[in-house]
């Protein structure tokens, strides 16, 4: 685990242009074998769990929508073909070959190709916080640091998500509602 990560979570840590994040007590990069024996932990903690837990659950929200929406557009591109189809053999005993039968067949694989695009937004959302989320539990683990994150997230008809928080961190409740 990189060093750095343990000044991200601590309310101690600096920034500087040339280094990048350093320790506010040292000013330099931080230097320790295992642990930090001068981290504080408080408000960035508080911060990052927020902000890595919230990206976590929204991951798997956004997951269960891309699941439901690639069936959608799946079952709307099969509908488009099937009528591409019949158009198709309609034409053809009529002997005649018509360009709107293409456009037909590129509408119904267009379809396809946002169910595969709406898989692959919400894999790779899980992808990026998937680290994140281990590494602020290995900080949590190594810290003895116990907390519990609740949230539930909804969205409204016009697209605004929301999402509730409830966050116990060593005997502390924190709740919160974020609206984007």
């Amino acid at each position: 685990m990189d060093k750095v990560n343990h000044c991200e979570i601590c309310d101690l840590h600096s920034f500087n242009f040339k280094d990048g994040i350093i320790c506010s007590l040292t000013t330099k990069k931080p230097h320790f074998l295992k642990k930090c024996p001068d981290i504080k932990l408080d408000q960035n903690l508080k911060d990052k769990i927020i902000e890595v837990n919230t990206e976590f659950e929204d991951s798997k929200y956004v997951n269960k929508l891309a699941i439901g929406n690639a069936v959608l557009y799946s079952l709307t591109g099969i509908g488009v073909l099937g009528i591409c189809y019949f158009l198709i053999i309609s034409l053809f005993r009529l002997a005649r070959i018509h360009t709107f039968t293409i456009v037909v067949f590129c509408i119904g694989m267009g379809f396809f190709g946002i169910a595969i695009g709406v898989l692959n937004y919400s894999r790779r959302k899980k992808q990026l916080i998937s680290p994140k989320k281990q590494t602020l539990d290995k900080l949590a683990e190594l810290y003895n640091i116990r907390y519990q994150f609740d949230s539930k997230i909804s969205t409204d008809l016009m697209g605004i998500k929301e999402t509730k928080i409830n966050l116990r961190l060593n005997g502390e409740k924190i709740e919160k509602t974020y609206r984007y």
